[in-house]
């Protein structure tokens, strides 16, 4: 119920493959021995999903290695080919390192952005709920620090609206207008950026009002669900609907919305909430859903430009390879809306930062190869309920790879020494 956004949830279909009482590994699965090591992947990953079983079977080790092509029709005389498997074997480090490399010829990767380090403004200090005084408050409060730390970005994050009306009601959070807030940052040496859920929209948007029809359905024609984070997502206020990236009236309102934001000056683009595209199998005849994943995407990129960054957050991994700059790969740091319920913090995003680095740990052979991996945020805030011991940990695994580096914190109302800690994170 919880992680269904994480994963490809057809992987667990007999009809797509799944092998029953298996472990499910999607992409590419590392064997390890007591003397070697062998990984089994995809090299290629822009057409289909691919998936690789394994159940034990007395002392044996069945494999089967799957690419789901979601049912699409094929008109007389064309083709599909399966995605290029790889079988690597030899020390363990050595052949993820040897799968990255491939990856890099198979998608014809030349160049990589810099690591980026950068302010989130605000999820993860106050929830969905950022405005042009916020932005100004940390400006004023950045002004003011010793030392000026190194901050290449200051990114908007996601604020109180009806998602997909963008970025018309974005625009009414900031009075002096986008084009100021973006010239206040650049005043300081540092570059805006902005977050966007660019496949999904309320229920309540005047997106989904006008444009029902731009909206993906299952094949009992009702709209499929967006969120599928939590039990309550029936409830309107957290429900979601899906656009449809493959829809050439949905690829113009996405083109539109993201020239507006580079017109305004914004060199930094986060995308979010792209994995419900996914969900539906019967929806794309005529492509798969990591084709229609990576279609979505690729408007997105041309629409930003060749100096625009393309950072995304929770969305399957493997058919964004070569397009995007930087990826998370771990979950959130922190839940904000348990802040204020002690224990419950506590646990909650205690698990949520040990799991996020956990991910961050097993792909980091995918870091300053295929993109730069984003750790997401360190979060200072004593109402987060994170420990002590567990955000060092997460400052100092940061450093050691060279991703990004994110602070998710309030720097106007942090406390001196937490802003101290701040720089030091920043700085080393």
């Amino acid at each position: 119920m919880f992680l269904v956004r994480d994963q490809n949830p057809f992987s667990f279909r007999k009809d797509f493959g799944y092998l029953k009482n298996s472990m499910v590994n999607e992409w590419y699965t590392q064997l390890v021995g007591t003397k070697k090591s062998t990984v089994i992947g995809a090299i290629t990953t822009r057409d289909q999903f691919t998936q690789i079983y394994l159940r034990q079977e007395g002392k044996n080790l069945r494999i089967r290695i799957t690419c789901q092509l979601d049912g699409v029709i094929l008109e007389p005389g064309q083709e599909i080919s399966s995605e290029k498997i790889a079988i690597i074997t030899g020390s363990k480090e050595d052949v993820l390192e040897k799968f990255a490399d491939l990856l890099i010829i198979e998608n014809k990767i030349r160049k990589l952005a810099k690591p980026i380090k950068g302010l989130c403004c605000a999820y993860y200090a106050q929830g969905n709920n950022v405005n042009e005084k916020y932005i100004l408050d940390q400006l004023h409060t950045i002004d003011k620090l010793p030392g000026k730390p190194r901050l290449d970005i200051v990114q908007i994050d996601g604020v109180a609206l009806p998602w997909g009306d963008w970025p018309e009601a974005i625009e009414k959070h900031f009075p002096s207008g986008l084009k100021f807030i973006v010239r206040e940052i650049n005043k300081r040496g540092m570059k805006a950026g902005i977050w966007i859920a660019p496949f999904v929209a309320s229920p309540n948007s005047q997106l989904f009002k006008e444009h029902p029809s731009w909206f993906i359905k299952n094949k009992n024609n009702k709209f499929i669900e967006g969120r599928f984070s939590s039990p309550f997502d029936f409830l309107p206020i957290l429900s979601f609907r899906v656009l449809d990236p493959t829809h050439p009236e949905v690829q113009k309102y996405i083109t539109k919305a993201i020239k507006y934001f580079v017109d305004c000056g914004f060199e930094h683009i986060k995308t979010d909430f792209t994995y419900p595209v996914c969900f539906s199998t019967n929806y794309y005849q005529k492509m798969t859903r990591a084709q229609a994943l990576r279609k979505g995407f690729e408007n997105i990129k041309k629409a930003a430009g060749k100096k625009v960054l393309i950072q995304n957050g929770i969305t399957p991994l493997s058919p964004l390879v070569g397009i995007l700059n930087f990826c998370r790969v771990g979950l959130d740091t922190v839940n904000p809306f348990v802040y204020t319920f002690p224990i419950i913090r506590n646990f909650v995003n205690n698990f949520m930062v040990k799991e996020a680095l956990r991910n961050c740990e097993v792909r980091q052979f995918l870091n300053g190869k295929i993109w730069f991996n984003d750790a997401d945020c360190v979060v200072l805030n004593p109402k987060s309920g994170i420990s002590i011991s567990l955000i060092d940990k997460q400052a100092k695994f940061i450093k050691k790879y060279k991703g990004t580096i994110w602070i998710g914190d309030n720097l106007a109302v942090l406390k001196e020494n937490l802003v101290s800690r701040c720089i030091n994170i920043l700085e080393n």
